[in-house]
């Protein structure tokens, strides 16, 4: 999908967005498509390891082709990733190129434990578009604290190789990220400050495009953090800023059946099956205009998880939540 049409397509989904209209007729702009929700590690800010095992496993590559065809005329970017951990999917290089050759810009979020000087030359050259890193501390204390499975210096190394390998084959693509949840509950916020200094030294031969830092959230409310904000017993819940989602984009987990939002993780708003409806017809049945509709009400004291999740009384600038909006842009007009 080209860049200008992406823009026009935009346009109408913010338009349709502010006026509340519930029947749309355009695509979804972005999809998350769980390439796989299998994940080696069992982080405490994460609640995969909650997951039922019958809910774990990778997207079949016919599945994921179904969904790129579907898509390639009208969507512009796809997370190929949510609940679990993208490289454990054998075919995911082979999805990355299905994507890339099929216009579809891709971006991968990985923890990076099973990164390797093979893989990750291969996810240089693959047409991936955006990469972001995991990484869940700034020591090694709060590191593996907050990433139970994984090892500090280990992770690290292999980050800054894959940079280095990046910088020795003078790509500019993917954009490298290392996004941070910054959460300790025994540091100050100064030392925190100090620490966050020395971690970004690590990298100074081998610097990522960008740095990211984020709080943790609450799952839609299905993690309780002490003492964090996010924590949706802890929000004063004095105005309900109207969900983007189910006007913008669409999550399709790795059996086929589709969810309007990455919070939703257990699947409790199931709005369709991928294998029964196409992406069009899913993105304007009833059950999502259901969702807009409620939204538009600000009627969502029986929608779960939407009610209990701490990203619907966030701050907003005409109706966009202002902590994405920067990043949002940022990533939008970037060339790679």
């Amino acid at each position: 999908m080209k860049k200008f049409k992406y823009f026009a397509n935009l346009s109408r989904i913010y338009f349709s967005y502010i006026a509340g209209k519930k029947n749309i007729a355009y695509f979804p702009a972005k999809l998350w498509i769980e390439t796989s929700s299998l994940c080696n590690l069992e982080c405490r800010l994460c609640v995969n390891k909650d997951l039922a095992s019958d809910k774990k496993g990778n997207m079949d590559f016919g599945l994921f082709k179904k969904i790129i065809d579907e898509a390639k005329e009208s969507v512009y970017e796809a997370n190929l990733f949510h609940r679990g951990e993208p490289l454990l999917n054998p075919e995911i290089i082979k999805m990355i190129d299905y994507a890339a050759n099929s216009g579809i810009r891709t971006r991968l979020h990985t923890n990076a434990v099973l990164l390797d000087s093979e893989i990750s030359k291969k996810l240089i050259s693959s047409g991936l578009h955006r990469i972001s890193f995991s990484f869940d501390g700034y020591t090694k204390e709060m590191y593996e604290k907050n990433r139970i499975g994984a090892k500090f210096e280990d992770v690290l190394f292999k980050i800054n190789e894959f940079l280095k390998i990046k910088k020795s084959l003078s790509s500019k693509a993917p954009h490298a990220t290392i996004q941070i949840i910054e959460y300790d509950e025994n540091l100050s916020s100064e030392e925190l400050k100090k620490e966050k200094r020395k971690f970004f030294s690590y990298f100074k031969n081998n610097p990522p495009d960008r740095f990211v830092a984020r709080k943790p959230h609450n799952w839609g409310g299905s993690l309780k953090i002490a003492g964090s904000k996010s924590d949706a017993d802890n929000i004063k819940k004095t105005k309900i800023s109207k969900c983007t989602f189910p006007w913008y984009a669409m999550v399709i987990l790795s059996d086929g059946k589709v969810v309007p939002c990455p919070q939703d993780f257990f699947g409790k708003l199931e709005i369709g099956d991928i294998f029964l409806k196409t992406i069009k017809e899913i993105f304007n049945d009833k059950k999502i205009i259901s969702l807009r509709k409620k939204f538009s009400d600000r009627d969502i004291d029986d929608l779960h998880p939407c009610s209990n999740c701490d990203r619907v009384f966030r701050r907003t600038f005409l109706g966009i939540p202002t902590d994405y909006m920067g990043i949002f842009f940022k990533d939008s007009i970037r060339k790679n």
